[in-house]
């Protein structure tokens, strides 16, 4: 009798165990999932400027206390720092840049913090960069790498696994948490990617004209077939050359598309627009002021309207 109640105690543990289990996996496999928070733990996060801030907030949510330096673009290029702001960002937890010179003085900054405490990110590490035809220039600094990095998915993707390795290696207690986050954003970004290569096959007759440099990872990524060419002295489409000038229009066929990002490089080209019959698209940069999600479906509609019938 003994033997059959220890035999029936078993069954039972085995049993109960099992379903434990069971409703665990499926609470891990539901998208609706949310791990536990251990909320002992609130990172002082510091950014550069909301589009990193905005990638941070994606892997942490409300989670932690993020901020960012810079409002704008032009501050955040012609920042010049002091001894207060260097000591303010060596107090945080975190650091996290954009990199790929996005941030011109970074290098300068980070060679003068505190780093006791600090923990230095550069977001860019491991994407693959590509190089301006003509380094800019920042007052007395020197750009070659082309910064816009992100507008390929799959840099956005390396900076987003950047970005969450950081704050696991600081808060490793909700690491599933992070992870289901990072998870989210790339089921978000898988279905973009398929609708992106059908767009890019209903593109492959056309043929694509820019001044912004800006949009090379974008084309890069999206594989639009490109005419080199080089601005003229006015920031427009052909050169003032005549010769120059006609080999470039002996390339451009029926199907030519414009595409830029400020309307000014749209006023400088109207007339060779209008003479030669362009398309035109509008492409959005990701700068943080919306979010990825909504930059990449405003530039696939873009883009569809390009070869859908009006």
């Amino acid at each position: 009798m003994k033997k059959f109640l220890e035999a029936l105690m078993l069954i039972i543990i085995i049993f109960t165990t099992g379903c434990n289990n069971t409703t665990v996996n499926d609470k891990k496999n539901n998208s609706t999932y949310s791990p536990d928070i251990d909320k002992s733990v609130n990172l002082q996060i510091m950014t550069t400027d909301k589009l990193t801030y905005s990638i941070v907030k994606t892997i942490v949510k409300t989670k932690h206390t993020v901020n960012y330096m810079f409002k704008d673009r032009e501050s955040e290029v012609n920042f010049k720092f002091t001894y207060d702001s260097l000591n303010n960002i060596s107090k945080k937890d975190l650091f996290i840049y954009t990199g790929s010179s996005y941030e011109p003085w970074i290098d300068s900054f980070i060679e003068k913090l505190n780093k006791n405490k600090v923990s230095i990110i550069n977001s860019s590490r491991g994407a693959k960069l590509l190089s301006y035809k003509s380094p800019l220039k920042y007052a007395n600094i020197e750009v070659s790498q082309n910064p816009y990095y992100f507008m390929d998915i799959d840099n956005y993707k390396v900076m987003l696994l950047n970005i969450k390795n950081s704050i696991e290696d600081k808060d490793p207690k909700n690491r599933s948490f992070y992870e289901k986050n990072f998870s989210d954003e790339l089921k978000k970004l898988s279905s973009y990617e398929k609708e992106l290569k059908t767009i890019d096959n209903n593109l492959s007759n056309y043929t694509f004209l820019t001044l912004n440099e800006r949009l090379n990872y974008f084309i890069n990524y999206n594989d639009l077939n490109m005419l080199d060419i080089d601005s003229s002295s006015d920031n427009t489409i052909l050169p003032v050359d005549t010769e120059e000038r006609k080999a470039i229009e002996s390339k451009l066929n029926k199907y030519v598309v414009f595409i830029y990002t400020d309307n000014s490089e749209l006023k400088n080209n109207y007339t060779i627009i209008k003479d030669h019959n362009m398309k035109t698209a509008k492409i959005k940069l990701f700068d943080g002021t919306e979010s990825y999600e909504d930059v990449i479906k405003y530039n696939i509609n873009v883009l569809k309207k390009i070869y859908e019938p009006e």
